[in-house]
């Protein structure tokens, strides 16, 4: 079982790089060791911040109560058919590595969201969308631990509730719940989507000459003229 931290800097734990301190840190890297955590009465009584990669949150001060950092990693396949694949990742894993781990296996859908900040377990939260795709597209279902109850339960998309940057968990689920695990359905069947015109400029509009690398390419060369640091 990790130690908790006290009095932490969270320069390293989130984009802006501010030097807020945290009362308490503490990483959980399962689902194990975030149960035993939640279920130690000890820290009940404190507010509790999870943090996954930290590129949507912007500090204004330190944190009094703790901070629990999300790490819980691995990929696995629980379902694969000649067309298809369905998968299932730790919430601690970054984004973007994930997106480029896909597309070295073969498996589609999700390159136009190259680059994005964040952590897998973040996605579902924001319904993370860009150039023509949003992750709900994708989704299959995702597994949470209540914070109170420490009940686990898997999530359907209806029951995610997924709208334009919003979901379930922005509205009644709000900071009830830490995100686990979650499954996408993949195509193993390469379709490139070049809904969007910055991509077409870029890469061109024929599919029978465009692969997905090409398109998780251009996106990142596009999102880092506009954001180039």
């Amino acid at each position: 079982m990790p130690q908790l931290q006290e009095q932490v800097s969270l320069r390293p734990y989130h984009t802006f790089g501010l030097d807020v301190q945290a009362r308490w840190l503490f990483a959980v890297h399962s689902e194990e060791e975030a149960l035993e955590f939640l279920a130690d009465n000890r820290w009940s009584q404190h507010p509790l911040l999870i943090l996954g990669g930290g590129s949507n949150i912007l500090f204004r001060g330190d944190v009094e109560g703790i901070v629990l950092l999300n790490r819980i990693k691995g990929i696995e396949v629980i379902e694969e058919t000649d067309t298809d694949v369905r998968v299932r990742v730790g919430a601690g894993e970054p984004w973007h590595p994930f997106v480029l781990h896909c597309l070295d296996q073969g498996w589609y859908g999700i390159e136009n969201l190259s680059l994005i900040p964040g952590t897998v377990g973040a996605a579902p939260i924001q319904n993370i969308g860009a150039y023509g795709v949003e992750i709900k597209e994708f989704f299959d279902h995702l597994e949470a631990m209540h914070l109170s109850t420490l009940q686990v339960r898997k999530f359907g998309k209806t029951d995610c509730a997924f709208g334009y940057r919003d979901s379930f968990f922005k509205q009644e689920g709000k900071g009830k719940y830490l995100i686990t695990r979650v499954c996408f359905r993949l195509s193993k069947v390469p379709k490139p989507n070049l809904s969007y015109a910055a991509l077409t400029e870029e890469i061109g509009t024929d599919p029978t000459h465009i692969t997905p690398r090409m398109v998780s390419d251009a996106v990142i060369r596009v999102r880092q003229s506009k954001l180039p640091d």
